[in-house]
């Protein structure tokens, strides 16, 4: 009985592991992740084509306004950013702070994605407007990661107005 509970834990924990990666992965389960991140889905070092998972809080400085662009520019010496194709690109957003997306685009909301060799920005046509304390999630699904091990500053910026640096651990 006790390998059995044990089997059907384990089974859980490993079905369920990559859904942190969209909501956000606080540990905390009693609190919704609030923290400005970028998070790989695979932390090594020199993993290719890496789902990177954006999360930013709306500030005042765009709140009112249509969600227009996300830009992301991780260290141009470490990370190479490859081109991405719109259906692959998930965006959202969480407006009641509970770490669930309750607005979700799709493609057609997607305007364009551009990228160079260290940078990726998102343009947009949502229609969506944006309210303080809204928390913006992008998935970007093709990054390299760094060869060194370490904490990398990325630049995150909303609709060309509101930056905020995040860290990214590479492992």
């Amino acid at each position: 009985m006790r390998r059995t509970l044990v089997a059907v834990a384990l089974a859980a924990l490993v079905a369920t592991a990559g859904c942190a990666a969209f909501g956000g992965g606080d540990t905390d389960t009693d609190a919704a992740p609030t923290d400005d991140v970028v998070e790989p889905s695979d932390p090594a070092a020199n993993a290719t084509g890496v789902n990177q998972s954006i999360r930013l809080s709306v500030e005042d400085s765009v709140a009112g306004s249509e969600w227009t662009s996300l830009s992301v520019e991780y260290p141009r010496e470490n990370f190479t950013v490859e081109s991405a194709q719109h259906e692959n690109v998930s965006l959202g957003v969480d407006t009641d702070g509970d770490g669930e997306l309750d607005e979700q685009f799709n493609e057609t909301h997607i305007s364009g994605v551009n990228n160079n060799a260290y940078s990726f920005t998102v343009e947009l046509d949502t229609g969506y407007t944006l309210a303080s304390g809204d928390v913006v999630v992008v998935e970007y699904p093709a990054v390299n990661n760094p060869a060194e091990p370490g904490n990398y500053t990325v630049s995150v910026t909303l609709n060309d107005e509101q930056t905020t640096n995040a860290t990214v651990t590479v492992e």
